[in-house]
């Protein structure tokens, strides 16, 4: 029997916790980024954020298994009051998804993923990451935000209203991929900021040299080279900057209320 009756209607601007995918090169300061958040906890799978002074998860090593990232997971919604967590970082998920496929392979008794027929390893796969992604929304219904952090590959995408094209896209299989692109309340695409300018002529044709300013920004409007996101209107691009991010968040949550 349902629970659902005329009261369990909402209505106005919901203030609920963001899902925020961070995604980018290397060293363009993915990790730095989601640090900034308020009182964070780091699911630190690369071992990269030892100059980072925030509460950590050392989930490297060559004995770290997938089942250590649920446990952390189950540890943080039995404690996150009294270890005072206001924010979960996964650092990143690309690397998760790289312990999922080794778990894969442990319960099927493969070398590689790629062995199962039909494409049943990243079936497997992706149903192993649907488990991490509740518990992640187990820990966001507790009033935690979350931050996902995700290197990027070039994807070809094949619509068919469009010739074939590329795209940086997230570096992740694409059923894992696609479920966390519909989860995500914003998905930022981060870079160093470039800008062109006409170089000369070669062969009758204009050549442009690309510069960077320097800069680190991040999109939230998808473009033709890259996959973004926001359900939440703010300005993009930002500059690559957490409180100047949740601020415009803030503005727009207000403008929605008049």
């Amino acid at each position: 029997m349902s629970n659902i009756t005329l009261d369990s209607i909402i209505t106005g601007v919901e203030e609920v916790p963001l899902v925020t995918v961070i995604s980018g090169g290397t060293s363009v300061g993915k990790s730095t980024t989601a640090s900034q958040a308020d009182a964070p906890i780091m699911l630190n799978l690369e071992n990269g954020a030892e100059m980072l002074d925030i509460q950590k998860f050392p989930l490297y090593g060559k004995d770290i298994v997938f089942d250590d990232c649920m446990e952390s997971l189950r540890l943080i919604f039995a404690n996150h009051k009294k270890m005072g967590v206001k924010t979960v970082i996964v650092d990143s998920m690309d690397w998760v998804q790289k312990l999922i496929h080794k778990e894969v392979c442990k319960q099927k008794g493969v070398e590689t993923i790629d062995e199962l027929k039909w494409g049943a390893g990243y079936q497997f796969s992706a149903s192993l990451a649907i488990d991490f992604f509740n518990g992640l929304d187990s820990l966001r219904h507790l009033g935690l935000e979350i931050i996902i952090i995700c290197h990027t590959a070039i994807v070809k995408v094949d619509e068919p209203i469009h010739d074939l094209y590329e795209i940086y896209d997230l570096k992740l299989d694409r059923l894992i991929r696609n479920h966390l692109k519909e989860w995500a309340t914003v998905i930022a695409f981060c870079e160093f900021e470039q800008k062109t300018h006409l170089k000369g002529e070669r062969f009758g044709k204009k050549v442009y040299k690309a510069t960077s300013t320097g800069s680190r920004i991040m999109h939230t409007v998808p473009q033709a080279g890259f996959a973004a996101k926001s359900r939440i209107p703010i300005p993009s691009p930002l500059p690559l900057d957490w409180k100047i991010f949740k601020q415009e968040i803030n503005n727009a949550r207000r403008k929605g209320e008049q």
